[in-house]
């Protein structure tokens, strides 16, 4: 499979500063939840759990890389790394491309049909969010990859998919 143009996600040392910030403050909170729990002598499980969906979420957005591939055959491959042993590949078959945008506006694609979004893009990198529309499945429900990349390469994919780019 030849590849036309392969990305992967830059990093922004003010984001890197600002996601450091985060995690500090998370770390933070379970400090005072241990002196909580060190006073009281009792567990407050919503306070744990909260710091533990908080430091989830926050490894989610920013301790991942993400390599985009475009393919001659019309695949746009999305390869996630990250946590040490986290590898895995979403393709996007592009002969089943709705429409591809500059850049994702939540409000112009809230009253779509869009049944899913698929995150695949690190709050570390600095290019805008985009959002390609393709059918999926046997009964072609419409979803939405949301991705991050920069206009050299969304204007190789344009240069692919010509009447399915929308710009916003």
């Amino acid at each position: 499979m030849e590849e036309i143009c392969r990305e992967q996600s830059s990093t922004n040392f003010t984001r890197k500063v600002i996601a450091g910030i985060a995690l500090l403050l998370i770390v933070c909170l379970f400090v005072n939840e241990w002196n909580n729990v060190q006073e009281t002598r009792q567990l407050s499980l919503v306070g744990w759990g909260l710091n533990l969906v908080l430091l989830g979420l926050w490894c989610w957005r920013v301790s991942f890389k993400y390599t985009l591939i475009l393919y001659k055959d019309k695949r746009l491959e999305v390869i996630t790394e990250g946590m040490f042993f986290i590898k895995r590949s979403y393709s996007v078959d592009l002969t089943r491309t709705e429409s591809f945008t500059n850049k994702y506006v939540r409000s112009f694609f809230r009253k779509t049909k869009i049944t899913h979004y698929i995150h695949r893009y690190s709050s570390l990198d600095e290019n805008p969010q985009r959002l390609l529309v393709f059918t999926e499945g046997k009964k072609n429900k419409l979803a939405g990859l949301l991705f991050k990349c920069s206009d050299n390469f969304l204007k190789k994919l344009q240069k692919a998919l010509p009447d399915k780019y929308i710009q916003l």
